[in-house]
């Protein structure tokens, strides 16, 4: 099986994240908020009935729809907002860039290229990981 990433925008950056991570891709619509529970857990949504508890990480003044990479964690799934899912693309299409990701945070994994454009390939798990210490105080 041949490996895929899916491609999202934070910003004005294009990310990457490796499609086997990723359970689901779905809207961020309908967002609920809950009491007594702060950044970076914004709120639930139902997805086909179920309540997924959804962290954003994009910026701060970013409000209304996005998207929401599903995953599976060890606490159950969860969602992680992001501006917008731009593409599913295959590896060919994403070709190393040769820089190294020596200087950034740990959760970027690797540097790759698509098209003109420096995508910054990202362990997502990592990244929310990096944000734990605000899961942990965000449920009260």
């Amino acid at each position: 099986m041949s490996v895929a990433f899916v491609l999202f925008r934070l910003g004005e950056r294009t990310f990457a994240s490796r499609l086997d991570d990723v359970r689901e891709i779905a809207r961020l619509s309908g967002l609920q908020s809950l009491p007594r529970t702060t950044a970076p857990l914004s709120g639930l949504v139902l997805l086909r009935g179920a309540p997924l508890p959804v962290f954003d990480i994009r910026d701060d003044d970013v409000t209304g729809d996005g998207d929401v990479l599903v995953l599976d964690t060890s606490e159950g799934p969860i969602g992680v907002a992001v501006d917008k899912v731009v593409a599913v693309v295959a590896a060919a299409e994403l070709p190393e860039s040769g820089a190294t990701a020596r200087t950034l945070p740990p959760y970027v994994v690797g540097v790759r290229r698509h098209g003109q454009d420096v995508v910054l390939l990202v362990d997502v798990q990592l990244l929310l990981d990096a944000t734990r210490a605000g899961w942990d105080s965000a449920v009260g």
